[in-house]
């Protein structure tokens, strides 16, 4: 016998008929470390066989900064930037967003540091955030009864709704659809790049509610990406 599904309909999403203007969330953080771009040369398997390939795995090595820097430039680098009334510019990146608007942040938890980085995508860079310290050992022990993340990285994906509301009513749903483009590009790349890659079924909102930054940022995924 089959249960009654539950489905709560976040509303179907349209333009406002005039903008918002929103102030971006001002990250507590520390002095970039700029990634190398990869070499403009560089050779990627076939679209056809990265998509036959992929698979969901659960052993992660350490990745290298090459190959961060590699998976962080196909998946979420400004390629361009335009004009917006919204108070921030729109940005061109490998994924498709809303309005061209990204409001998902990339942070991650290197395996050879403690504490969470922020991706800068305007500058191909990554940044400390200066929160309340997590050990790696602390991050990988409360990320264990999902997942263990070994030597692997871990990826929050922290999303900003003011920016994608600024423009539309009920932006909830287009705020989930940009969170799962990006996952997807990212498992592709990680293949692209003989990497492994995993999403976790939770949302990491709580990360956000104990730094008590929920009213501007919301947690909408967490996964593991390491090598081989």
């Amino acid at each position: 016998m089959m249960s009654d599904m539950i489905w709560t309909d976040p509303g179907s999403p349209v333009p406002r008929e005039k903008a918002h203007s929103y102030q971006p969330f001002n990250w507590p953080a520390g002095e970039p470390f700029f990634l190398t771009p990869p070499h403009e040369n560089a050779v990627l398997p076939a679209l056809s066989g990265v998509i036959e390939g992929r698979r969901t795995q659960r052993s992660f090595g350490h990745v290298s900064l090459t190959q961060l820097s590699q998976w962080l430039w196909l998946t979420g680098r400004v390629m361009a930037v335009g004009h917006s009334e919204y108070g921030f510019p729109l940005t061109q990146r490998p994924v498709p967003s809303a309005g061209a608007i990204h409001p998902i942040h990339i942070v991650l938890s290197l395996s050879d540091q403690d504490g969470w980085q922020l991706y800068l995508p305007d500058m191909h860079a990554l940044t400390p955030l200066l929160i309340s310290e997590q050990t790696r050992s602390e991050i990988r022990d409360e990320l264990s009864p999902v997942i263990d993340i070994q030597n692997g990285i871990a990826v929050r994906f922290i999303a900003e709704p003011g920016k994608t509301s600024a423009k539309y009513v009920n932006a909830d749903s287009l705020i989930w659809r940009d969170a799962g483009a990006l996952v997807g590009q990212m498992a592709l790349v990680a293949e692209a790049l003989a990497c492994n890659f995993c999403p976790m079924g939770i949302t990491g909102h709580d990360w956000c509610a104990r730094l008590k930054l929920e009213g501007r940022l919301a947690g909408t995924g967490l996964a593991v990406f390491g090598s081989r």
